[in-house]
Parts: structure tokens; C-alpha cells; sequence
């Protein structure tokens, strides 16, 4: 407990970034990539129908994910509050209720998304082939999630305890079992969509076993305690999670209905391209949501020490973090869109020029993703959830639900400019609840 306390309380701020920041972001894309590679499998060994099904079926695959991810970081919020205030006892009990929680409530959602997929997919206008790929992928993963879900909520408590390059092993490992899985499955066996599912979550089972060890061994500073079900710290939880919650949910059900434009308007190809820059979307969002997410807790303690001086420095390297990640992942999708098509897809030549078309529209969407994105994360952190709130709406969910069918008047290249617009919208959202909201407080001087 003294060991991170110092860890997040003297560490100078820029040195703390490059121990906790670069590690997390590392750990977190390796935590996610396997998502991408799965798609990339599936892609390259089962074709474009199973490539479309799968993409169909992983924004609501996610939703269920999300559930479990709000919890893990609504809870790591407060217990790294109450570890900065001393408060360790608490701070045990919110970690206990969470653990259990992530579990039965991801169990459920996925279940209810699996029961209700066949109906949803049809409102979609995905044809009888497509519904089948993508319910044979919702249900393996279905079968696991009970356990796999808890990978993301182990992820967060390893780092509020110090221990960041242990979460980046860890997920570096389930990215490699993941991927050894598949490849077994897909390569050597041909097995179907389903296998894929399987072998991705044999991956994050295995991992999950290693990431849960440390504290049930009791060798971490958050220990399991008698569990006693309270409706405060449920609702504390929930609160500060809400956030992160809509940003992941709205962003998957926009995704849906993205989808069921572009199955109307260009069919399963669109579909398709659609789904390859979500891949590449899947990579460079964990490494934003790494850099914030490593440093969350060091906010965390900060804030509640008072210290607003190392709060508002960690913010600054933060920033500076995510807007050079996100610019050199617009260089990339405008100078090789057809070199990043051509990993997930073999495609003819007509369907090759509209996807490097789309990915040169959609790439431009990371301009300015770091400005909203870096204000939602700060905001979030020291608690500030009602603006952190309306920044993840805004981005993941208004912003697309007004932009989607009012551009796809223009067709695909309208379907298209919805993620860049929307992207320029929330950044201007974002620079004014800054001004208004936060940029004062920040500037004060340290609380006693």
C-alpha cells in the first residue's frame, strides 16, 4: 500500500508517465488486438461472408464486455480516491462487490443479446447465411463470458496496485494464446467462425487464471473480503462508470445501425471495408484508453491528496500521448489504405479502389479524436461524471444517430464521413466543457 502511494504520489509526473503510461498502452492493445487479428483470421482464411457475420455480431459481442469494463473502472475511480485518503478497508470492499458484480452482470447481458440476436441481425437486413456466422460466433463467446469478462476488471486492479508491467505480461500473453488458438483452429484444423470464438476465449480464460492468482494468494495491496452487497457502492460504481459505459455501448449500437445503413446502401462488401477500419478503430482506441487508464489511478490519488499541481502535469503528458498516437495513425490510413485493406481481405480490383476511397475518408477521423477523447478520460478521473457523461454521448451516440441518416443521402461517401464529422463535433464539445467546466479548477493551487 506505502509502495504505490509513493509510487503515484513522488514520482515525477514525466517519469511516472514513461513507468505506468507507455506499458498500459502497450498492455491494453495487446489486451484488445486479438479481436482485430481474430477478425484478420477469419478474413484471410474463411472469406468475406464469415468476415461480415463476424463483424455484424462484435459490436454487440462488446456491449456484454462493456458491462463488465464499466464496473472495473467505475470502481477503480473510487478505490484509488480512498487509497489516496487512506481509506484501505473501503477501498477492499468496493473491490470485492465489483469482482462479483462484473461476472454476474456480463453473464447476463450476453445472454440477453444472444437471445435477442437472430431478431436484431433480420431488422438489420442480413440474409439467412450472414444471421448464421454471426450467431455461431455470439454463442461460443456466450459460453465464456462469465469468466472471460473478469480479464478486463483484473486488468484495472494490477495497476491501481503498482503493478503495470505485470498487466502489460499478462496481456501480452492472452494476445499470443489467442492467437495460437486460432491459428490451430483456423490454419491447421479449417474449423468454422465458431472455433475462432473458442479460441479467443481460451485465451482469456487462461489469462484470467493468471491475472486473478496475485490476489486471491493475498499478495497485492486490494484484498477479497467478506462480501456485504450494498446499494452505495453499487451506485457509486455504476455512477462512475456510466461514462465509459455509454461511450463503449452507444458506440457499439451506432456501429449496428451503421451497419444496417451500409447493408442497404453497398451491401456486404461496405460491410465489410466498414468493418476493417473498426479492426484498426479496435487498436488505436485501447492504446488512447491504455495511456489514461495507466495513469487513472495516479489522477486518482493526486486529486484526492490535493495535489492539483502533479494532477494537472500527468493530464499534460497524457494529452500530448494521445495527439501524437492519433496523428500518426491518420498518416498511416492516408498514405497506405490499400496495404491495411489488403491484410484482411483479398478483394478484386472494383472492391479494392472503394475501400482505399473509404479508409482515406474515415482515416481522417483521428485529426482531432484525441482532443474529446483526452477530455472525457481526465474528466472521468477525478470524478467529474456528468461532463465526462455528455462527452461520451456526444461522441459515441448523438453525434452519429443525427449524422448517419442525414449523410447517407449522399450514399456511401456520406456513410463514410460520419466517424470524421462526428469526430470534429465532439472536439469542439469537448474544448468547451473545458473552458466552462474545468480549465479554473484545474489552475488552482494545491488543496490542502
Amino acid at each position: 500500500m506505502k509502495a504505490e502511494k509513493t509510487f503515484f504520489l513522488e514520482t515525477e509526473p514525466s517519469k511516472l508517465f514513461f513507468k505506468a503510461a507507455i506499458p498500459g498502452a502497450i498492455g491494453m492493445i495487446a489486451s484488445n488486438i486479438y479481436f482485430s487479428v481474430e477478425m484478420l483470421l477469419i478474413g484471410r482464411f474463411l472469406g468475406q461472408t464469415a468476415f461480415a457475420g463476424g463483424n455484424l455480431a462484435l459490436p454487440l459481442l462488446l456491449i456484454a464486455y462493456a458491462i463488465a469494463d464499466m464496473i472495473a473502472v467505475g470502481s477503480s475511480i473510487g478505490i484509488a480516491i480512498r487509497l489516496g485518503e487512506g481509506r484501505r478497508e473501503e477501498a477492499d470492499r468496493i473491490f470485492t462487490v465489483a469482482v462479483v458484480s462484473a461476472s454476474l452482470m456480463s453473464t447476463l447481458g450476453s445472454l440477453a443479446i444472444t437471445l435477442m440476436g437472430p431478431f436484431i441481425f433480420s431488422l438489420m437486413g442480413a440474409d439467412q447465411l450472414l444471421i448464421k456466422e454471426a450467431m455461431e460466433y455470439l454463442f461460443v463467446y456466450t459460453l465464456f463470458i462469465p469468466l472471460t469478462s473478469l480479464v478486463f476488471v483484473f486488468d484495472n486492479y494490477l495497476k491501481i496496485c503498482g503493478k503495470v508491467r505485470f498487466s502489460m505480461l499478462v496481456n501480452v500473453i492472452m494476445a499470443l494464446l489467442c492467437l495460437f488458438f486460432e491459428f490451430i483452429f483456423l490454419f491447421i484444423f479449417r474449423k468454422g467462425i465458431g472455433y475462432a470464438a473458442l479460441g479467443t476465449s481460451l485465451g482469456m480464460s487462461i489469462t484470467c487464471f493468471i491475472a486473478m492468482a496475485p490476489f486471491i494468494r493475498g499478495r497485492m495491496s486490494l484484498r477479497f473480503i467478506r462480501m456485504k452487497p450494498s446499494v452505495k457502492i453499487l451506485k457509486e460504481i455504476f455512477s462512475q462508470g456510466l461514462p465509459n459505459f455509454l461511450g463503449n455501448t452507444s458506440g457499439r449500437l451506432t456501429s449496428v445501425l451503421m451497419n444496417a445503413f451500409l447493408l442497404r446502401t453497398g451491401g456486404e462488401a461496405a460491410v465489410s471495408i466498414y468493418g476493417v477500419f473498426m479492426n484498426i478503430d479496435g487498436i488505436v482506441v485501447p492504446g488512447m484508453y491504455g495511456v489514461f487508464d495507466s495513469l487513472q489511478p495516479a489522477i486518482g490519488y493526486n486529486w484526492g491528496a490535493g495535489r492539483r499541481d502533479r494532477t494537472r502535469k500527468i493530464a499534460i503528458c497524457c494529452v500530448v500521448a494521445l495527439a501524437v498516437m492519433c496523428l500518426f495513425c491518420t498518416l498511416l490510413l492516408e498514405v497506405f489504405p490499400e496495404a491495411i485493406f489488403s491484410l484482411f481481405l483479398e478483394s478484386g480490383p472494383e472492391m479494392l479502389s472503394l475501400a482505399v476511397h473509404a479508409i482515406s475518408i474515415m482515416g481522417l477521423t483521428y485529426l482531432v479524436r484525441w482532443i474529446s477523447y483526452s477530455c472525457q478520460s481526465f474528466t472521468s478521473a477525478i470524478g467529474k461524471n456528468r461532463e465526462a457523461t455528455v462527452l461520451s454521448l456526444c461522441n459515441a451516440l448523438l453525434f452519429p444517430l443525427l449524422l448517419i441518416p442525414s449523410l447517407s443521402k449522399l450514399g456511401l461517401d456520406g456513410l463514410w464521413a460520419v466517424t470524421p464529422v462526428t469526430s470534429l463535433l465532439s472536439a469542439v464539445t469537448a474544448i468547451v466543457i473545458y473552458a466552462v467546466e474545468i480549465r479554473k479548477e484545474l489552475s488552482r493551487t494545491n488543496v490542502a
